[in-house]
């Protein structure tokens, strides 16, 4: 009995700093759709590492991905903004916030700008 006491408490001790990690707010693949009226929806997928200070990651992984060279999340307001260029040479630029910050599938709203058009996005965390 004691044994499995025991254990109990292990795994406690270790679930605790798993489930912490959950508290970046910018880790994840992020997915969403912008759209422009009379041209086909635009799969745009973002990935992004967040370290504390700092967000790495790229834009579109492939063959026309772009690496984020621009990024700062401000907690006030949750703020968040990213950058990069693709191999073309194309701006791609996020500018929103996150929205359900406490939920696994969290949200950033905000404005997308792809070879200098602007569109409405949500991205959406998998």
């Amino acid at each position: 009995m004691r044994l499995l006491s025991a254990t109990g408490v292990v795994l406690a001790m270790i679930a605790g700093p798993v489930l912490a990690q959950e508290g970046f707010p910018l880790d994840g693949t992020w997915r969403g759709e912008r759209r422009a009226e009379g041209q086909p929806a635009a799969t745009v997928v973002v990935v992004m590492q967040w370290d504390g200070q700092g967000i790495t990651g790229m834009i579109n992984p492939g063959p026309r991905s772009a690496t984020l060279a621009e990024s700062r999340l401000d907690p006030k307001g949750w703020k968040v903004r990213f950058a990069g260029r693709n191999k073309a040479g194309e701006l791609l630029q996020f500018e929103g916030q996150i929205n359900r910050l406490g939920e696994y599938h969290r949200q950033l709203v905000g404005r997308w700008t792809e070879a200098g058009r602007q569109y409405d996005l949500t991205l959406v965390r998998e």
